[in-house]
């Protein structure tokens, strides 16, 4: 296992892991998908033949961690996380479904079936789950297993405002990454160099992202990041993982570890645990402290700071003079007028 997968979704109107009952004893059956040419073909199939049924094959026991309070600054004052694993079982269609004929193959010849990991866990009166896997087709079966009338079309603790990565940017730059006391911000990745795609989202695997001048020009030029890499250690963990602003992730498991001593818990739900209960919120939280100042002082201040790194790259990196400015400067102005 290299990469670690997870997307987070607040359940409606379940306030406790012990009530997850009418979660778990849901199942969901699918008609076979089909034109309207097929239509008779299907209403003559047998029931058990015509339908992908999602199912849970594994109710795991309930279980706790502890993680840091939020408001702490120094790590002592804990909280209790409950949590509860489960494994859902997806049935889909496989790519060759007919025969030469047409006829539909049975069933055992034309469906597959996976096993897809879940995390349930309790906080502050509320319960999400983290359903972990980085295809959407089975992020919406699972949802349609757990019945999409139980899940949260908004989920606000969890939703980071894009300046959130660009205050971490900040930090990491003119800061050396320190963000409190005991939280270090390492490293900043996951950028190729210099494109944007239509999301900007910038992408890749550098290292070294505040060498990127795409990435400082992005910023400079008043650009909102919507996912950024990042490693980030305290005591209890060193995690690198893709955060965006929905709070899915991407962890590098080869490149996370946890440092917290005697601690049961395996290191996948550790890690995912940690970061979800804890660490994402904590971040959220440390940046709505500094916002207003942020906002409205620093940030001007390191957009154009940033935005000269750009302008000197660039003028060294093409040899060009002052003089090339003013001449393209006064032609641009003689074609405007």
């Amino acid at each position: 296992m290299s990469k670690i997968y997870s997307n987070i979704f607040l359940l409606n109107n379940i306030n406790c892991l012990t009530s997850l009952d009418k979660v778990f004893n849901r199942q969901h059956s699918e008609l076979l998908p089909h034109v309207k040419k097929d239509e008779k073909q299907v209403a003559s199939m047998d029931e058990s033949e015509k339908y992908f049924n999602y199912s849970w094959k594994e109710i795991g026991v309930l279980d706790e961690i502890k993680v840091p309070k939020i408001n702490s600054n120094d790590n002592v004052a804990t909280e209790k996380i409950l949590y509860q694993r489960a494994i859902a079982n997806l049935e889909y269609t496989k790519k060759r479904k007919k025969d030469s004929n047409g006829t539909f193959l049975p069933k055992a010849e034309r469906v597959n079936d996976l096993d897809v990991d879940s995390l349930f866990f309790e906080k502050e009166n509320k319960v999400y789950v983290l359903i972990i896997t980085s295809n959407d087709y089975n992020i919406s079966r699972f949802k349609k297993l757990i019945g999409e009338h139980n899940i949260s079309q908004i989920n606000s603790k969890y939703s980071l405002d894009p300046d959130t990565f660009n205050w971490l940017f900040y930090v990491y730059t003119e800061r050396n990454g320190k963000l409190n006391e005991l939280t270090k911000l390492e490293n900043i990745s996951g950028f190729v160099g210099n494109v944007a795609d239509d999301a900007n989202v910038f992408t890749g695997a550098s290292y070294q992202t505040t060498e990127l001048i795409a990435t400082k020009a992005f910023i400079s030029n008043g650009g909102e990041l919507k996912k950024i890499t990042l490693r980030v250690r305290d005591i209890d963990i060193d995690v690198t993982c893709m955060v965006n602003e929905d709070s899915s992730v991407v962890i590098n498991y080869n490149l996370s570890s946890k440092l917290r001593i005697m601690e049961s818990t395996d290191n996948v739900t550790f890690l995912l645990l940690y970061l979800y209960s804890y660490l994402i919120l904590k971040l959220k939280h440390l940046y709505i402290i500094e916002s207003d100042s942020f906002i409205k002082e620093e940030n001007p201040k390191f957009s154009k700071k940033i935005g000269i790194d750009v302008i000197k790259s660039i003028v060294e990196k093409n040899n060009i003079l002052l003089k090339d400015i003013e001449s393209f400067l006064l032609e641009d102005s003689l074609e405007q007028a």
